[in-house]
This record gives structure tokens, C-alpha cells and sequence, in this order.
């Protein structure tokens, strides 16, 4: 039998299944997806390979498993950054802000490692389902400032540009401003 480092064997069982998941995530942030499979992945969490099934039936399971934690951790970096907003046009740029800032973090970078992934249909139905509820707090702070739901795909559109800016080394103070100001005030004059 082998040995266990909890006091149960379930959570064990949680302990080494966070492992991995959490191996899988530093491999997406280094090397992409290109650097994830069940052997780099158990090598870097410290087991055997063959244990890796013993936790994911696929790679497009772990996967999913490493976008279920990221996007649970965003909306909860989210969550917290709107908690003592005033609603409306102060949450708007609360979220704004806090989408830049995470972008800046690091925290949207394994969305563009996920976006690779070439996952089964369920397993790409799931992530897109996952996709969807991180949209909800910005659905709910547009209904807080008026903006009808069919602007929803415009400010994700805007929200996503702002994140792309970022990523490729914009100043995230300067995108959150830009994209602020194109929500609520429209395309400036120059």
C-alpha cells in the first residue's frame, strides 16, 4: 500500500490532484502548452508517472482542471476588488482597473496557453461554459450603469483589447484608462 501524506486518504488523494494541477499551471506559464504531458507534469509535482491517471483520464482533463482554478481565482480577484465599490460607474472602473492589473499579474496569461489546447468537444464546451461565468460580474456592472445586455460582447471586446495591450508590455495603468474611457465616454477626440 502507499504511503499517504495526509491524515485521510481523500485528502491525499485532493493533496496530489492540487499537485498536479498546480505543475500543470507553472508548465503553461514557462513553456506553454507544448510543455505540459503527464510526464512533465508528475515530474514536476514529484510522482510517478503512471499515477497521473490515476487523478485525469486526459490531458484535456488536466486542462480543464488548471482553467477550473485559474478562472476561480480571477473571479475571485474580482470579486474582491468590486466588494466595497460603489455601484456603477465606480465599479465599472474598479473592474476595468482590476482586469488590467491582473493581466499585468500574469493572471490572464494562461488563458492564452489554454486557447491552444486542441480539447475534445465536451472538454471545449466546459471551458467555454467556465468562459461565461467569468463574464457574469462584468454583465452584472453593466446593468448597475444601464447599458442594455446586447453591449456585452462590445465591452468584452473592449475589455479583451485593453488585456491584449498588456500582455504585449502596455502600461496596464494607461490601458485600464483607455478602456474606462471608451466605455463611458465613447472615441475621444484627439
Amino acid at each position: 500500500m502507499p504511503k499517504i501524506s495526509a491524515p485521510t486518504v481523500g485528502a491525499h488523494r485532493e493533496a496530489q490532484r492540487a499537485a498536479l494541477v498546480r505543475a500543470a499551471t507553472e508548465l503553461l506559464r514557462e513553456s506553454g502548452l507544448a510543455g505540459v504531458s503527464p510526464r512533465t507534469v508528475t515530474e514536476r509535482a514529484g510522482m510517478a508517472r503512471s499515477s497521473f491517471y490515476d487523478y485525469f483520464p486526459s490531458k484535456d482533463d488536466l486542462v480543464v482542471a488548471v482553467a477550473i482554478v485559474a478562472f476561480d481565482r480571477w473571479n475571485q480577484e474580482i470579486d474582491a476588488a468590486l466588494a466595497d465599490v460603489e455601484p456603477g460607474l465606480p465599479r465599472l472602473r474598479a473592474l476595468v482597473d482590476a482586469t488590467m492589473r491582473m493581466t499585468a499579474d500574469g493572471e490572464h496569461g494562461l488563458a492564452g496557453a489554454l486557447r491552444q489546447a486542441e480539447l475534445s468537444p465536451t472538454q471545449f464546451e466546459n471551458l467555454m461554459a467556465l468562459h461565461e461565468v467569468l463574464m457574469r460580474p462584468v454583465a452584472a456592472v453593466m446593468a448597475e450603469v444601464g447599458m442594455p445586455d446586447r453591449f456585452l460582447p462590445l465591452v468584452q471586446s473592449a475589455l479583451g483589447s485593453g488585456v491584449s495591450l498588456v500582455q504585449r508590455g502596455g502600461d496596464p495603468v494607461q490601458a485600464a484608462d483607455d478602456v474606462f474611457t471608451l466605455l463611458t465616454a465613447g472615441v475621444p477626440r484627439a
